[in-house]
């Protein structure tokens, strides 16, 4: 499989054409490349891959919205839509270790010194009272100051200089980890952040789980080959060979600047906080090398975010709870969970499983295996007629979650809660559902009735 964002496209365009829009008119940075995506979704009922090729105050093309179909990163994966959970598990069980090769075309050139300026890239804004220009496509990639465990996750950067930005370090997550350990010993921390990349590579990143799991290799799982990797200009990062870009940089440990307001995925504009600051030390690009953007928020933002949860969060409730039939992210901070419960307080034990594997679930609601996650009529029917709130209802308080929950007095300190909305004492048992006779169901063709 090829490894990179142009491969990609070019099978895209192969296989489904109508599915990229190319825009030959200039594009204000501020606010229009994120209407014109929302409009598409919202009056077009459309989701493209959409690339400006002419934004004003840049010489770089700007692509975003790739991530906006489940059938354009189950293509990614060389899987059907319907097995991409399958595939993404496949290769989580069965990651294929990385290569490190001696250039790629990330290196066609290379800015170092004084002729960096990160306002040539595209100073994108993208929601009505964002603190600044961001960079929201860039996937860091750092190793444990410690240890030999490599980290790639999703950093948002807001451009504060030529050769400075903030970065948005979850608290309690990997890299932040990373920081923390960097830092307590004076040292910066040395990070690259590659943008642009093929949405295999993208979805890898995602990944959750231990810290001695190396997304890496979950990514070379989803491409079916090694991920080929090189080593950055000033430091021994490695980071994607294919890559259309790459800011190499480092972490400075005791540095803090303001960063934000900025519209998050929770669908909120968060206010300013106190964030760790980014020294750039190069920047490395493709020749022609497009500019990644994800519209945030939106379903370029959250679809490609919702299936490595999906994954992560099945394998974490399958470990208790073996007749686990599907999970589902339906938004932000939640998880819907179908069982088949065979012994009484698995739905309890599935809750548990949720909330321990990833640090972001807030609420998780379990049914039964005979009520369609993916229907959300049909989960809030089960809240409504096999759950009683005093007796079904468990809440956990004083626990992390996310920093980007608007709801909470702290920034990550939050309460967490759980629903058992499966039949009680079970589902055999239970007042039985009515239904038309299964003979008269197969009988019955709309054909025959003309409709």
């Amino acid at each position: 499989m090829a490894q990179s964002l142009t491969a990609y496209l070019d099978l895209v365009k192969r296989t489904r054409p109508e599915e990229i829009v190319m825009i030959s008119r200039e594009i204000d940075p501020a606010y229009e490349l994120t209407a014109l995506v929302v409009k598409l979704e919202r009056e077009g009922r459309r989701r493209p891959v959409v690339i400006c090729e002419r934004l004003k105050g840049s010489k770089f093309p700007v692509l975003t919205n790739l991530h906006a179909s489940r059938s354009r990163l189950a293509l990614a994966m060389s899987s059907a839509p319907q097995d991409m959970l399958r595939t993404y598990l496949r290769a989580m069980d069965r990651p294929i270790p990385p290569i490190v090769v001696k250039t790629g075309p990330c290196k066609d050139t290379i800015v170092t010194g004084d002729r960096i300026d990160l306002y040539e890239l595209p100073q994108l804004l993208h929601h009505e009272g964002d603190a600044g220009a961001y960079i929201t496509a860039a996937i860091s990639f750092a190793k444990d100051p410690s240890g030999e465990s490599w980290n790639c996750a999703y950093n948002r950067l807001m451009i504060k200089g030529k050769d400075t930005t903030s970065i948005h370090l979850t608290a309690g997550k990997h890299l932040w980890e990373f920081q923390k350990i960097a830092e307590s010993r004076g040292e910066p921390l040395p990070v690259a952040f590659a943008i642009g990349v093929h949405p295999a590579i993208a979805l890898g990143a995602l990944a959750i789980g231990s810290i001695d799991e190396d997304e890496r290799a979950i990514m070379g799982g989803l491409l079916g080959e090694p991920l080929e990797l090189v080593r950055c200009e000033t430091s021994d990062v490695l980071v994607p060979a294919h890559a259309e870009m790459i800011i190499e940089a480092e972490i400075l440990p005791g540095a803090r600047t303001p960063e934000g307001p900025f519209g998050e995925f929770t669908g909120y504009s968060l206010g300013e906080r106190e964030r760790e600051v980014v020294k750039v030390k190069a920047i490395t690009h493709r020749t022609g090398a497009f500019f990644q953007d994800i519209t945030v928020a939106h379903l370029d933002h959250m679809l490609l975010s919702t299936i490595p949860m999906e994954a992560n969060l099945y394998r974490a409730v399958r470990a208790m709870v073996p007749s686990v039939k599907a999970v589902r992210v339906p938004g932000p901070f939640t998880c819907y969970v179908s069982i088949e419960q065979r012994l009484p307080g698995q739905a309890k034990n599935a809750i548990m499983a949720v909330l321990g594997a990833d640090m972001y679930m807030k609420r998780v609601v379990v049914v039964d295996h005979d009520v369609d996650i993916f229907d959300d009529r049909q989960v809030t029917w089960a809240l409504a007629t096999r759950c009683q709130p005093d007796r079904d209802i468990s809440i956990i308080t004083n626990a992390r979650g996310s920093d980007l929950d608007p709801s909470t007095k702290e920034d990550g300190y939050t309460a967490k809660w759980g629903v058992d909305a499966t039949a009680k004492p079970s589902l055999a048992a239970y007042t039985p559902r009515h239904r038309v006779p299964p003979e008269v169901w197969e009988r019955i063709n709309l054909k025959d009735y003309g409709l």
